[in-house]
């Protein structure tokens, strides 16, 4: 069995978002909970230095949500490219 994140399933495309605050992030894909089995979304910010590197995870709920600004109603992560 391969160990890269596109060999399983996803509920999320995989590839580059931006936040609404601006800043971008890789989508690896969704995981789920041990206990609860809620699906999360797996991502990582884009820029991050070396030593402090770190891998997030977010409700899939949550992620795909929309946010009010004082701009409007937003997504929280908007898709912009490609996948992995």
């Amino acid at each position: 069995m391969p160990l890269t994140t596109s060999f399983y399933q996803s509920d999320i495309q995989r590839g580059t978002y931006r936040h609404y605050k601006e800043k971008l992030y890789k989508v690896f894909g969704t995981v789920t909970h041990s206990e609860t089995e809620e699906v999360m979304v797996l991502y990582a910010p884009l820029h991050q230095e070396a030593g402090n590197a770190r891998l997030w995870v977010r409700p899939l709920s949550m992620f795909t949500e929309t946010v009010v600004t004082d701009d409007g109603e937003k997504p929280r992560f908007a898709y912009v490219e490609g996948g992995y």
